[in-house]
């Protein structure tokens, strides 16, 4: 979990200015700075700040574990990595080799990642078992990968809260599902290809605005 903070302050500093003659003098200007700060805390200060429930604290124990480190590497392709420095514009980083590819064509906002977070409509503390993007209403929706269509609403706008929504079947037990279309573009049993077109981006189900609710299971 990151938090973000910011602050404007004035900076000054001196500046060599050329003359008339070719001569320089120095002058002293202000600037007014905006100053980001980037917090991360760890998961054991999560569990601290969120008075993790035993269950909870289960859970974050088995997200923890070293035998799930090889399970994020292959779902988070195309993610990049700094190894816990700050990284520089145009440096190198490394890249996962993920089979999932970004399920938009355009990069849009995480508004609500996976995980705890404080739900926007009760206000309580609740597990959100996907990631939301945010992006114009209508925007297509891709398959992540090559898979078989198991779920295809396009009739029930509710749909258990996800509205119209798509569930892909990639094998060897990976699965996505995209939800609060407005609305969807294939059929049950259709195979599709990464990238291919499945829906579009709406707000049916519980939302409060348009965007994917992204999941990924594995």
């Amino acid at each position: 979990m990151n938090e973000v903070d910011h602050r404007i302050e004035a900076q000054s500093h001196d500046v060599e200015v050329p003359g008339e003659e070719g001569n320089t003098s120095t002058e002293t200007i202000t600037e007014t700075v905006l100053v980001i700060e980037l917090t991360h805390r760890s998961p054991e200060e999560m569990r601290d700040e969120y008075d993790f429930n035993a269950r909870q604290n289960e859970y974050l124990s088995l997200l923890l574990a070293e035998n799930t480190a090889p399970l994020w590497g292959k779902l988070l392709g195309g993610f990049s990595t700094g190894g816990g420095e700050v990284m520089t514009p145009g440096s190198d980083a490394s890249l996962a080799d993920g089979r999932l590819q970004w399920p938009l064509p355009v990069p849009g906002t995480i508004t609500s990642p996976q995980g705890y977070r404080t739900d926007p409509i009760t206000g309580e503390v609740s597990y959100h078992s996907g990631t939301d993007i945010a992006v114009p209403e209508g925007t297509p929706i891709l398959a992540a990968a090559n898979g078989t269509v198991t779920i295809a609403n396009g009739l029930d706008s509710w749909g258990g809260s996800y509205g119209y929504h798509v569930k892909l079947d990639h094998g060897g037990g990976l699965t996505t599902l995209y939800a609060h279309c407005s609305s969807i573009c294939v059929t049950v049993d259709q195979q599709v290809k990464a990238g291919q077109v499945i829906a579009y981006v709406g707000h049916t189900g519980r939302t409060m605005g348009p965007h994917l609710h992204f999941e990924v299971h594995g």
